[in-house]
């Protein structure tokens, strides 16, 4: 795999919003594992000039970032992110109808340009 892509699979993804203010979309290879996992965060408080936060196991793969070419389908989660060369986290999950469904409407609010089916 080359070093500027990452992969992983998660078995759990949990949806947070608070008062349409902030969303986060978590992960993680289970409820609380801190060995594998995602977290795509956005704030709406204050002007963020449309960065999303990006947080991984690997600090190379954590920050502040426009997300670009983001693309969703029921099994996996793919996006790019950062200065050329582009890092590249992609995502395959195992999830419950509802709980895609949550994740796919939120990580819309956050990634406005988000392809998805």
């Amino acid at each position: 795999m080359p070093e500027n892509v990452r992969e992983l699979h998660c078995r759990y993804v949990s949806v947070s919003e608070g008062g349409g203010e902030y969303f986060q979309v978590l992960f993680g290879k289970t409820q609380d594992s801190d060995e594998a996992y995602l977290v795509v965060q956005r704030q709406f408080e204050m002007p963020d000039g449309g960065e999303c936060y990006v947080e991984t196991v690997d600090r190379a793969f954590c920050g502040h970032f426009h997300v670009r070419n983001a693309r969703l389908t029921r099994s996996h989660f793919e996006f790019e992110f950062g200065d050329p060369p582009a890092r590249t986290i992609k995502v395959s999950f195992e999830v419950t109808d509802s709980s895609y469904a949550d994740a796919k409407r939120t990580l819309r609010i956050m990634i406005p340009d988000l392809e998805s089916q």
